[in-house]
């Protein structure tokens, strides 16, 4: 049985190639259950890699490789693969209202989601001290799995934060050189630590896609409540049946 798929709108949408389409697939049962699976036996830092590797199944892009794809477009795959996998399962979160401490269940609706939508003009270029105006890209899908095979290259646990970090700054900059060379220009101080505190705060502003805030009325005191939550990716795929 061929299984359909449908095509979505992610909100990066006009960063990728004119032409580029997406689109995801139910997962089934045998996905879920072996997803779940993978994920409980993983070691933490394995995670983005089991789930990377499970949404290769789910979503086909054509214009541009999955591993291309924006990481901050990820999370608007999860809702959309979400949606048409459990169509009679919302997905849900769940708080207390802070005025009379009831239970409130709210009902997340993938065609409601509060989007944070690109600017109109996008940085495409960060300073560098030694180096002028230098070009620069948000977090791809594929920048984890490189870091992880460059760390242990140089010598480094894949766990190691702080040169995870140092890794996925350099990375920002692979259209211009290629990662090794980036490795001794920081090695060096040709990239400086200043150039590198310009790029972490070029990824902190790249942070688009779904602003996960929900509003509701508390049926008890008819107060408005707004609801910040953060989902794993063990929730989407997770049904709950009760309140």
């Amino acid at each position: 049985m061929n299984q359909e798929f449908y095509e979505v709108h992610v909100p990066g949408e006009r960063l990728y190639p004119e032409g580029t389409t997406i689109k995801v697939k139910k997962v089934t049962p045998f996905e879920q259950k072996r997803f779940f699976s993978l994920m409980s036996t993983a070691e933490e830092h394995e995670t983005s890699k089991v789930l990377l590797d499970f949404l290769r199944g789910l979503v086909v892009c054509e214009g541009v490789s999955f591993d291309e794809l924006y990481f901050f477009d990820l999370q608007y795959l999860l809702y959309q693969i979400r949606a048409v996998t459990y169509k009679l399962f919302p997905l849900k979160v769940y708080t207390n209202c802070d005025q009379c401490g009831e239970k409130l269940s709210i009902t997340i609706e993938p065609t409601e989601l509060e989007i944070i939508e690109l600017p109109e003009v996008i940085q495409k270029t960060v300073l560098l001290d030694n180096h002028g105006e230098i070009p620069i890209r948000p977090k791809k899908l594929k920048d984890d799995t490189v870091i992880d095979g460059f760390l242990k290259a140089q010598g480094f646990e894949v766990t190691d934060l702080a040169m995870r970090i140092m890794v996925m700054d350099l990375l920002t900059l692979s259209d211009w050189q290629p990662l090794p060379e980036l490795w001794n220009m920081a090695q060096m101080g040709d990239i400086t630590v200043e150039d590198t505190i310009r790029i972490e705060q070029y990824l902190s502003n790249t942070v688009w896609g779904v602003k996960e805030e929900v509003k509701q009325v508390c049926r008890h005191c008819g107060k408005e409540v707004v609801v910040s939550y953060q989902l794993d990716a063990a929730d989407f795929f997770s049904v709950d049946t009760g309140e």
